[in-house]
């Protein structure tokens, strides 16, 4: 018989059921990681992401920009969209298709994709607005890759390529000018005669055109200046200087009233739509694409660690496997370990365990010859000899103690069985005939 082993001091303290409070507390850990990064990620994604290039397209911080004005018609009421994919966007009858600043000289330009936004604006009965470009970006800063070093003024007959790539006959050879010291235009809307102040350097005009109707002019010349639908033709409203919307000029004279009465009153839109693939920003849709780009695909990932954890939580085996169940095999070896695990699952197994020790211990005396009056004490001293003579190693009095520590509730009834299991080993080698 050998000793009881003593309880390993860095053994981990396991939950009931098996579960460790090491393993419950990574399992812990890493929800509230995932749920703090989740959080952030909504907050601080895009910065996280980087910053677009500086340039003309609404995503653009820069002095040539057209974030403000974005933000300008949004939170003045129109539901204004920036698209990256030809098939997205809601363009129509009071949701005009925005073209801002194509550049002839930028690596996007693409005189054939211009013409087939303007076949998509007449087949959606919406107006299409050109914002004609005026200035030439440089390099972006080294000290904040969002703005740009340097801006120039583009030649005029570069601007008209614009007008030469929409592929409209009544459009060609204009060429827009440049004037300084222009300080009112005047807009007619609703037959309500609107004037405005400009504060635009080198402003950019249109020259008279029959094909073309003023509806902010400038002397003689065009701000803004409307071609009606014809046919399959859409209607087109050019507007002559970017300086009127873009971030650096939107918010000098009245730039930005001009802006908003030209939307609501001289278009009558409820909304916008900026296309951006002008700019190169082209992005085919696609929930798989979307979910598995930066910065959705961190989110993602966190969604898939909670789905495990859940996955994990709700599987029949959770924590370290649990003994199989033994059953009534047949032998006597499995009805002893039967007898003592439901002697442990009692419900009290501190006190059945204490009474089965009493029990061996007094069977185990009468079959040696004991004095049945002797004291319990001097009973585990005769008990103890007796053993030791036998070859026996077991000590009843270190056992007696095990049993008196037997710890309460179902915490005990594992130690429980172990104990009244070695209690029927040694009763049995005790009780064994000696020749």
């Amino acid at each position: 018989m050998t000793a009881l082993p003593d309880e390993p001091d860095g053994a981990p303290e396991e939950l009931e059921g098996g579960f460790s409070r090491r393993a419950l507390r990574w399992i812990v850990g890493s929800v509230a990681v995932s749920l703090v990064a989740s959080v952030l990620l909504m907050a601080y994604g895009r910065d996280l992401q980087g910053g677009p290039p500086p340039g003309a397209h609404s995503f653009s911080d820069s002095a040539l920009g057209h974030r403000a004005v974005v933000l300008l018609l949004t939170r003045l009421g129109l539901g204004v969209t920036s698209r990256r994919s030809l098939s997205s966007g809601d363009a129509g009858p009071g949701r005009p298709l925005v073209l801002a600043e194509p550049n002839p000289k930028g690596e996007s330009w693409r005189p054939d994709q211009l013409q087939a936004l303007s076949q998509e604006a007449a087949s959606r009965q919406a107006p299409l607005v050109v914002v004609l470009p005026k200035w030439r970006a440089g390099a972006a800063r080294k000290d904040k890759p969002r703005w740009l070093s340097s801006v120039r003024l583009m030649p005029e007959e570069d601007v008209a390529k614009v007008l030469e790539a929409l592929n409209e006959a009544d459009l060609q050879g204009l060429i827009p000018q440049r004037f300084d010291g222009v300080r009112r235009c005047e807009a007619r809307w609703n037959r309500t005669a609107v004037e405005y102040r400009m504060d635009v350097d080198a402003l950019q005009l249109l020259p008279p055109s029959p094909s073309l109707r003023a509806l902010v002019s400038c002397g003689s010349y065009a701000l803004v200046a409307e071609r009606k639908a014809t046919g399959s033709r859409p209607r087109i409203v050019l507007v002559a200087d970017p300086d009127l919307l873009n971030n650096h000029g939107l918010g000098r004279g009245d730039n930005a009233i001009l802006i908003h009465q030209l939307f609501t009153q001289g278009l009558g839109a409820t909304g916008a739509v900026f296309d951006e693939t002008i700019h190169g920003f082209s992005r085919d849709l696609g929930l798989l694409a979307e979910a598995l780009s930066f910065p959705l695909v961190l989110g993602v990932l966190q969604a898939l660690v909670l789905l495990g954890v859940v996955l994990w939580a709700g599987m029949g085996r959770f924590g370290k496997p649990l003994p199989a169940s033994l059953g009534l095999a047949a032998g006597k070896e499995i009805l002893i370990d039967n007898t003592a695990k439901m002697l442990a699952n009692s419900g009290h197994a501190e006190d059945s365990l204490a009474r089965y020790f009493q029990q061996t211990v007094r069977a185990v005396a009468g079959h040696h010859f004991l004095p049945p009056d002797l004291a319990d004490k001097d009973r585990i001293e005769r008990l103890q000899q007796i053993t030791a003579a036998r070859g026996g190693k077991l000590r009843l009095a270190e056992l007696e103690r095990a049993v008196r520590q037997i710890p309460l509730g179902r915490a005990g009834e594992e130690p429980a069985a172990k104990t009244a299991r070695r209690l029927y080993d040694w009763r049995v080698e005790m009780m064994k005939n000696v020749d």
